[in-house]
């Protein structure tokens, strides 16, 4: 199995950030549609069933992806705002006792910021192979220069 480059996994890292991320607010969402009571988060209600697994899914994705963002982060001497997106807590307060999300404004703008940061470093960019010499200078005398310059 050939590894992807690096551009390549960036893509399949942001892609499964931005999975991760969607799965975590719709799970939040569906989870404030009812009056829960809060500390309940081990056991999933039956309408919490298809959000849950989606998030599970999207969690297994990411960290998959996470030893070689970090190893990346480290390379490109940048800090590593991943391991953040996997300590959350879902259904740790009850709806009515918090608004917030789980994961918060500064958390994902760092991760947005890194990866963005990321995919500059490791962009290749295309030089032209052949690039054409300038012509050699001309080696005239000083005069036929000048009268050259005005005509």
């Amino acid at each position: 199995m050939s590894c992807p480059s690096d551009q390549e996994f960036l893509d399949a890292l942001r892609a499964a950030v931005l999975r991760y991320l969607a799965s975590v607010d719709a799970w939040e969402a569906a989870y404030q549609r009812y009056y829960r009571m809060p500390g309940f988060s081990a056991k999933v209600s039956s309408d919490l069933e298809p959000e849950q697994r989606e998030f599970e899914a999207a969690r297994r994705a990411l960290e998959d992806l996470l030893p070689r963002a970090r190893s990346l982060c480290q390379k490109h001497e940048m800090r590593d705002p991943f391991a953040g997106l996997l300590r959350i807590d879902l259904g740790r307060h009850a709806p009515q006792h918090r608004v917030e999300t789980a994961i918060g404004r500064n958390e994902r703008n760092a991760v947005t910021d890194c990866l963005v940061q990321l995919s500059d470093a490791c962009r290749v960019w295309d030089l032209p192979s052949a690039v054409p010499a300038p012509p050699p200078p001309d080696k005239n005398s000083l005069i036929k220069r000048l009268v050259s310059y005005f005509y």
